[in-house]
Order: C-alpha cells, then structure tokens, then sequence
C-alpha cells in the first residue's frame, strides 16, 4: 500500500509544470547591507542576497510580502562568517555583487539571478526563468498539507553536457541528470533502484559542466521536488510544499572545495571511536544474553575480528525504550563486561516510539536509581516522565498523538523543544550505566504503522522556536534532532568518549550527530550494486561515514553473494552484516569454510588497514572530502569518471572495482591516468586507459595509485588488541619514483584530538641513484603514539628488501637500496 500511495503522489508530482507558476515581480530598488543587498521587487516580493565567503553567497526570497525577520534552520552549523571583501554595481538592466571568486548577477526585469566565475566572467549557472510561487494554489492537490503552506521552486538553465551529483541517500546512479526526485522521509523496506523517496533529506547538490563545478544547497524541510532536465532540455528545477526559498549557492570550481565549503556550512563530522571502524555484527534479533555470548564465541574461535555486537528490539521489556527484557537480558552490565573483556563493545537499538502507557500504580520507578531493569507493565517511567513534562508529539486539537509503532500504541517526543532533547539525551543513563558502548537509531522518519505516508501526523504540532508548526514542516527534520539529542546526551553522559551513533532517517547536518547505514536492503545483485552509487552519493553529499547491511537485509544471501558483499563494505567506513528476523542466517561461517576463509581474508586485511582507513577518516572530519570516492571526485577532469557508478576509491590512493554480478570471474577496469599498481600483485599499468582485471571469488580487484603510500598495522581480533607495532609504509613510486603520505594518529577514544591530541607523521620517498631515500618528517602534535618500529617497503619492486627504523618523533633519513 504504501509503495502505490507513494507512487501515486511521484506520478502526479511528476506533472509539476513550473513554467505556469506565478513568477516574482521586477526589482524596482535595493539596499546595501554590511554582508549584501535586498531586493525589492515590484509585487512587494523582497530578495536577499548574503555574502558569506568568497566561493558562498546565500539568496533568499519572499514571495509578495518581506523577508521575516525570523532566520532559523535546524541544518546550518555556521553563522559566524567573517566578512569577506565584495562590492556591488550597478547598470539600468543589472546588480553585480562581486567577490574575488564569483560575480552574482541581478537581471532587474525579469528578475533572474546568474553567477558567473568572478575571473573569467564565464557563466556557471543561471535562472531560467524568475523565482516561481504558487499563488493561486493550483499545485494543492498533490501537496502533502496545503494549509501549511504555499509552492515555491526555482528554475535554472540546463547545460548541454551538465552533470548533477548528491542530493544524500537516493536509490539512483552516481549521476543523477535526467532524474526526477523527492525529499520525504520515508519508512521503505526492501528497496530497489529508482524506489523514491526513501528513508533521508538532503536538498544539496553539485553541478559539473566542462570541468567546472559548483553546489546548491536548498535549505528547506518541506517535502521537496528536484527535476534534473527529466523531460526538459532547457530547464532544471527545485521546489518545495512550503516554506522559505532559500538556498546557498558554492563555487569550486573543485568539487572538492564545494564538499568541504558544505560541512562548513552544516557542521564537520566528529571522528567516531576508532572501534566504529571495526567489524561489527548484528541481527534483528539476537537474544537471549546466551545467544550474544555464542556469537561473540564463534567469532573469536574461528579467527575472526569482531568490534561489535548488537542488539536489536528484543532486549528491550515489551519494546519499551530504555528498558531491558528482565528474562532475555536480566543482568546487562554482566553480559556487556564479559564481552568487553573479549573486546566487543555493545550498541542497542533506540527506536523514537515510546510506549503509551498510563500508570496503573504511583510511579515510584522515578525514585528508582535504575528503573531500566525494573517491571515496567504497571508503570514505564519514559511515558511518566514525558507526559508529566508534556514532551510528547500532540494534535493541533490539544490530543497526544498516538501512532502505533512496534510497542503497539506509542507516543513521539517533540524533538523540537530544547527541554525534550535533553531529557531524550539524560535517559541514555539506563545504558551507559550498563555499559552500552553506542545507540542505533531506526524507524525515525518517523515510521507510523497507521500510516507510512504520514498522513496520520498530518494535524501533528511542533513547538519549532516558537512556531508551533505541523508535521508538513517537521517530517524531515524529525530523525536529525532525535540523533541531536542522542548524541548531546552522551556527550554529557561520557564526556571523556567520543558519542558513536547511527541513523537511518536523516536531514542536512545529520553529520554532526551520527553515522549511517542505507537501511532495509535486498539480498540481491541489484541492491549490491547500487551500494557504490549510493555510498559515494552520500559522501558528496556531506556524510562521510556510511555502510550498508552486508549481505543485505531482506532475503535470502549465498556464500558467493555474501563474498562479493564484503569485498565492498570492507572498505566502507560502517561496515556491518545484519538480517531481517525472519531471514536465513548469513554470519561469515554460514555457507561453509571455503566462503568463510575469503571472508576472513577481507575481515583481516581491514584490520591491517585501520592506519590508512582512519588517516583518510579524519580527512573527511577536517575537510570534508569523504573516504568513500567516486573516481570523478578525485579525476574531475576526466569525463570518462562522471557517471562510472561501479568503481569507487578510499581517499586518493585505493581504487577498487568490485564484483556485484554472479558467476564473474574478470571485468574491465577504468584507471585514470597516472601509474597504477594492482594491489595483489604489484603489476604496473598505465592509467587513461580500461583493463580486463582477473577477478576469481578469491579477489577484489584493488589498485594502488602510483605516488601513494598506504600505513598498514599488524592484524587483530579487535581495535586496540595490541599496538600499532610495527607501522608498515607500502611504498608504490609514480613515475618519477616519489611518493608520500602523512599519517593521522590520535588516542581513537576522547574528544581530546579536537584540542590538539594528535600526530601527523609525514613520510616523502625518492628515487636514488642505488634505491630510494625515505624521509621522515618530525612528529606534529601532542600525541604520543609510543615506541615501536617503522617500517618501509618498495612495492614495485622484488629486489629490494624492507628497511625499518625506531619511531623516535624526530626527524629521520633510511635508505632502501
């Protein structure tokens, strides 16, 4: 039902003709302001114009009345912005507001906004046509809640050979010209390509024409419409039910000066715990504590690494959140111990759905120091404290919203009152206090059994700053704030450990919360292959740490689709095998040894590359720039990589070009130019060209860009095992035999990096004329990783045997001859 509903709406949002809107009136004046200029136009409409930085300039606009004074998102990190140098100009026919980097250009009638490269004076994108509203509310019917609001949507040139980028978690190709999509959190399992919307909101984009590229980043968290040219060959177009136009507009021209203006812009993602990058595993559900112990078991006899366990709703006492199953799980701290001395951290599941549930008796669980593991069937303290607080969700009638949702009839907090998310965060106690390593966030779109398409929320009120505004408005940043509170209240809870979350609904900004996984997959050939597309998709779009359910979700998996699954999430930074309730189990040992022992082989060589993964990791935290790549974000002037959606690349060195087809044995393989290395065997290529690579069930083809040096560790059963002793350094020279890496370290446990607890160890190699020489750059940062060996290994070459060095934190000079 809810596949044809949301099929239904697609269909008739499809028939969106923006060209028929109402169209924003000619500029008859404007005003200078510190950061900019408003316009004002001759319906009384008002545009803003906001100079942020030299590559960023903001446009807002209200559509036959002024601009509010009211200026709120719940996405946007920065607003402290240091004035930037610009100026304004002006003709009878134009505004020109121009920084060193981008001339944005006024067209007075009809108004239409161009912003061209302040340089070369080239365009880099244009209006098509003016600002639009829907005055006359002729798009009504297809609106989820016209009463909340009025369609707005704008509409810019399509370039002959544009190519579009982002927009988050979208079960679509890499390139998304020529696609129609919408925002709306949606609950919606076993999905394939092209099933939109699905379960986040991201209305940030990224253009590429001729090599030059630029974003867009449409803040609003209505339900929102993109159209990339599907049926037009002269116009794209955004909008949305309600709310504000209101987007910023990034120039690179590097994609990857856009991708890390955006996290700027909504916020950097904090590095996780180093164990986040581990081998976690789960299942909906393991239980009882016997059953966790058993897997935890099997893991470690086989000899296989394991970071995490988890546990999903049947811990909890009759689904209630923030409670335990006083016979599946009667004593957690115990159960969380003994795994913790195996080195498995624990992480529940957390869904928004508390159980409604008026007390029978007095609610003396509130004098309860651990209510968590008391009963709960006479009075559950989470109901009692948020319906006394008036926390919860309630109907523009004054009722409690009561959706129902796995504990049956349930209630939903008002993530939108500050009082509410820090209550949400403080009752994070009843695990911390049981030594519950993370939180899972699921079913925060949020789901509704009732209704999935949210129709039942419709009457629904948030307090939001005040507005008290309806479900329309609030749907889509429902999961960022719930995440929000999870977070900020074990970073309260534990202030001396890094907060390690995960989401699956999400808006704009979720990155400065939690991590990701695409939710409810298919066990098939064609979810598998759109984990690259999806996977690089979210990492241009401003989340760095995402993953998939390895083997998928739903259905039935083999040992050789379970292989070619791995062979992808080993290198995806969340990196997790979960299966449905109902599914055939799909754990590493379950289609017999000779899968198993490949599986091992990639569990372990993860491991071995934790130095690398987590110095591309924090990458992604400072900069932006994700781990997970599509090759075009590193070959931007390659056109051969700006749709190749089924190769991806870890930071700059590690191209991989994995299986997701049975019964394939080779594939051909784009390597942009450059020298190239195959991982295995060290054969050189050069790049700029396609190769067939041999790809037995055995092999991922994986290659090592000429001039990289990858840090490797020693292997382990679980992050922090043993030390990082010795640092290996896999040297693969370019062709004129260089190479060089800086290595991240931090204590991968505290917030302390962020104060400067950190080191960076810089290695530079050259070519001699009797080997190589290796230079070791002295150690930044106050971090001390402690003693232990370095050392450095010529990858392309036979002859040449390993040289090693103390690590001493001072500068150092080896030869390899």
């Amino acid at each position: 039902m809810l596949a044809v509903l949301i099929g239904f709406c697609l269909a008739r949002a499809q028939e969106i003709d923006v060209t028929r809107l109402d169209k924003i009136g000619p500029v008859t004046s404007y005003i200078k302001t510190e950061k900019g200029i408003t316009l004002n136009c001759g319906d009384n409409s008002q545009i803003q114009l906001t100079v942020l930085a030299a590559d960023l300039i903001r446009v807002r606009a209200s559509f036959a009345k002024p601009i509010p004074a009211k200026d709120h998102s719940w996405a946007i990190a920065k607003e402290d912005w240091r004035i930037t140098s610009w100026n304004v100009t002006e003709t009878a026919e134009a505004i020109t507001i121009t920084t060193s980097e981008i001339e944005a250009v006024v067209h007075r009638s009809p108004l239409l906004i161009e912003f061209r490269d302040a340089r070369t004076h080239k365009t880099i994108n244009a209006d098509e046509q003016p600002m639009a509203y829907d005055g006359k509310g002729s798009l009504a019917p297809i609106q989820f809640d016209p009463s909340a609001g009025q369609f707005v949507a704008v509409a810019k040139k399509l370039g002959f050979d544009e190519h579009f980028y982002g927009l988050g978690e979208k079960a679509a190709r890499l390139d998304k010209r020529r696609g129609f999509f919408v925002n709306w959190n949606s609950d919606t399992p076993g999905y394939s390509e092209g099933r939109d919307p699905i379960y986040q909101t991201i209305p940030f984009y990224i253009g590429l024409e001729n090599g030059l590229a630029y974003g867009i980043f449409f803040d609003n968290s209505y339900r929102s419409y993109f159209d990339f040219g599907r049926l037009s060959q002269e116009r794209i177009w955004f909008g949305a039910e309600g709310g504000e136009l209101n987007y910023y507009f990034f120039y690179g021209p590097s994609i990857k000066k856009i991708v890390s203006r955006y996290a700027d812009l909504t916020g950097h993602m904090p590095l996780t715990p180093l164990w986040a990058l581990g081998v976690q595993q789960c299942r909906y559900s393991y239980y009882p504590d016997t059953m966790v112990e058993r897997v935890v078991r099997e893991y470690r006899e086989r000899d296989l690494p394991l970071d995490v366990i988890y546990l999903d709703i049947h811990y909890l006492n009759g689904y209630r959140v923030f409670t335990f199953d006083p016979k599946r799980f009667p004593d957690p701290k115990t159960l969380t111990d003994k795994l913790s001395k195996q080195g498995v951290k624990t992480v529940v599941i957390v869904d928004p759905g508390v159980k409604f549930q008026r007390p029978l008796i007095d609610a003396t669980q509130n004098k309860s120091p651990n209510p968590e593991l008391g009963p709960q069937d006479q009075s559950y303290y989470v109901f009692n404290q948020g319906f006394e607080q008036k926390y919860f969700q309630h109907r523009k009638n004054g009722e409690l919203f009561i959706p129902r949702v796995w504990p049956g009839d349930s209630v939903f907090v008002d993530f939108t009152k500050p009082d509410a998310r820090k209550w949400w965060g403080d009752l994070h106690r009843a695990y911390t206090d049981n030594g519950i390593a993370g939180i899972w966030n699921d079913m925060n779109e949020p789901a509704d059994f009732v209704d999935q398409t949210g129709k039942n929320q419709r009457d629904v009120v948030s307090y939001d700053e005040g507005e008290n505004s309806t479900h329309a408005k609030n749907r889509n940043v429902f999961a960022l704030l719930m995440a929000r509170a999870t977070y900020e209240g074990l970073a309260r809870l534990q202030p001396d450990r890094r907060p390690f979350v995960v989401t699956r609904a999400a808006y704009a900004g979720i990155q400065r919360y939690s991590t990701m996984w695409t939710g409810d997959t298919l066990s098939t050939w064609d979810a598998l292959a759109l984990n690259v597309p999806m996977f690089t998709t979210l990492g241009l779009s401003g989340e760095p740490f995402v993953g998939s359910d390895v083997g998928g979700f739903i259905g039935r998996a083999n040992g050789e689709f379970l292989v070619r699954s791995y062979q992808i999430g080993f290198l995806a930074p969340f990196f997790r095998n979960h299966h449905a309730v109902d599914g055939y189990d799909q754990e590493p040992w379950r289609f017999g040894k000779y899968y198993e022992d490949i599986i091992r082989k990639y569990l372990k060589l993860r491991y071995r590359l934790l130095p690398f993964l987590y110095t591309t990791l924090e990458e992604a935290h400072r900069t932006g720039v994700p781990l997970f790549r599509p090759l075009m974000l590193n070959y931007q002037d390659d056109p051969n990589t700006y749709n190749l959606d089924d190769e991806f690349m870890i930071g700059n060195e590690l191209l991989v070009a994995p299986i997701v087809k049975p019964d394939i044995t080779s594939r051909l393989v784009y390597l942009p130019k450059g020298i190239w290395y195959d991982y295995w065997t060290n054969k050189k290529y050069e790049g700029g060209t396609m190769i067939r690579a041999e790809a037995p069930l055995e092999t991922v083809p994986m290659f090592v860009r000429g001039g990289a040096i990858i840090p490797t560790g020693p292997e382990m059963k679980y992050i922090g095992e043993k030390p990082l002793d010795p640092m290996t350094f896999a040297i693969y020279p370019d062709e004129k035999g260089s190479a060089s890496t800086t290595l991240y370290e931090d204590d991968g446990i505290s917030p302390a990096y962020l104060k400067g607890a950190f080191s960076r160890t810089s290695v530079d190699v050259k070519r001699s004329a009797t080997g190589y020489v290796v230079h070791v750059k002295s150690r930044e940062g106050s971090y001390n990783p402690g003693s232990r060996k370095l050392v450095f290994v010529i990858e392309s070459t036979t002859s040449s045997r390993p040289a090693s060095l103390a690590d001493n934190g001072q500068a150092q000079q080896i030869e390899i001859k």
